[in-house]
């Protein structure tokens, strides 16, 4: 199954991210993307400033490509389809993006065997550092498969997970950037009130933050073997985690994780 010109259906956050990600690991695929929007002038405003082509309609979108992906709101993924749905079959792919709506249901919407899978992506795909969980449905073989997973490889880790396990998924994978970022702020606040200038404790905090992820991917590290490695007895690491575990640090972190959880079992 050849995948050459893409659909996107959707040009809110998540769908820029996609677009931008994909140029940004190679700048031609902008001839191969076309976008729609249920506002026209979002479509074409991403089409201006990417150089991908703004489609007139989805039905026009849809029978153009080989793979649609469906980056819209859970409530209005029907109103999306509506109208486009004889189009698919003929050997056209589907890949959603929507939270909650399950392959299993997208399968019910044709009356064809459409290849169907369901990503929960970060918006680091926009700079290709994306978490990207992976889910593929009954009318999908091998070789669609890998082509689907290769597709997204350039846009971060692809990781192929059993379709019950995305809300789960999400809670970390997708909500977790906002909770880096909020720890992220707390460190650059906490700079500045030790007397760095802001800028000084945004480019130490950052820099912190990609030197541990570093080391905790590439070095191979267990994070409790990162933290001994940088608690001296007694020193200033020691007293720091000493705070964060009499703050309950920990445990605010398993209960964030574990509230978006379960919102993402309600938007299910």
């Amino acid at each position: 199954m050849n995948i050459s010109r893409i659909g996107l259906i959707g040009a809110g956050n998540i769908g820029t991210a996609f677009v931008q990600g994909w140029l940004r690991a190679d700048s031609a695929m902008a001839s191969r993307i076309a976008v729609t929007d249920a506002f026209p002038e979002a479509a074409e405003k991403l089409a201006s400033r990417t150089g991908v082509r703004s489609a007139g309609s989805n039905q026009d979108l849809v029978r153009e490509s080989d793979l649609v992906l469906l980056a819209v709101k859970p409530q209005d993924v029907e109103a999306a389809l509506a109208g486009a749905v004889p189009l698919f079959g003929r050997g056209k792919i589907l890949v959603s993006v929507a939270a909650g709506r399950t392959i299993t249901f997208l399968e019910t919407l044709f009356s064809e065997d459409v290849p169907v899978f369901r990503l929960m992506p970060n918006v680091a795909v926009e700079v290709g550092a994306g978490t990207i969980a992976f889910a593929s449905g009954r009318n999908v073989d091998p070789e669609t498969e890998q082509k689907v997973f290769e597709l997204f490889t350039s846009l971060g880790q692809v990781v192929p997970l059993p379709e019950k396990l995305f809300g789960a998924a999400t809670a970390i994978g997708g909500s977790g950037p906002g909770f880096m970022a909020l720890i992220a702020d707390a460190f650059i606040d906490a700079g500045v009130m030790a007397g760095l200038p802001t800028g000084t404790a945004r480019e130490l905090t950052l820099s912190m933050m990609r030197g541990t992820a570093e080391m905790l991917i590439e070095g191979g590290l267990a994070p409790i073997e990162l933290r001994r490695k940088v608690t001296s007895p007694a020193g200033t690491t020691a007293a720091g985690l000493a705070q964060m575990e009499r703050d309950g640090a920990r445990s605010a972190i398993i209960d964030a994780v574990q509230a978006a959880l379960e919102r993402a079992h309600e938007l299910s």
